[in-house]
Parts: C-alpha cells; structure tokens; sequence
C-alpha cells in the first residue's frame, strides 16, 4: 500500500498594521512614547526644583542657625 504525504501549507505572513490617514498613525514606538514622557517629566521636575531653590537655600539656613539634626533634641 501507498503511504500518502503529509500535505504542507504554506503559512501566509502576518499582516502589518495599517495605518490610518489624518495623523491617527504617527509611527512612534512604545518606547519612544516612554522616552518623550521621561523627557517631559523630567523637565518638569527640573523646572519646579529651579523655582523653589530660593526657598530651600533660605530653610537650610534656618535649620543650620537652629542647629537642626536629627534626634539632637535636648529635653528641657
């Protein structure tokens, strides 16, 4: 008796994501979405630092005249 082959087919390629027209399609990877939000968190975060230093340099000076350390309480 004849055996007969297993018949192979051929697996078709995947599909590529369309991309839609107006824009709705930028191109941008998750990772460089990630990046750009880093970017503008960062920024951010930088900004607000600048902003406040003033005040942060003027507490530290309070802290250092009140003599300020961490667990240097004298009991009165």
């Amino acid at each position: 008796m004849m055996q007969r082959q297993a018949r192979r087919t051929r697996r078709r390629p995947m599909r590529q994501a369309k991309r839609m027209k107006g824009g709705a399609g930028t191109g941008m990877t998750g990772k460089q979405v990630v990046a750009a939000e880093l970017a503008v968190v960062g920024g951010l975060v930088l900004a607000l630092l600048i902003k406040e230093m003033p005040g942060l340099v003027r507490e530290i000076r309070i802290w250092r005249m009140v003599g300020f350390r961490a667990g240097s309480r004298h009991p009165r």
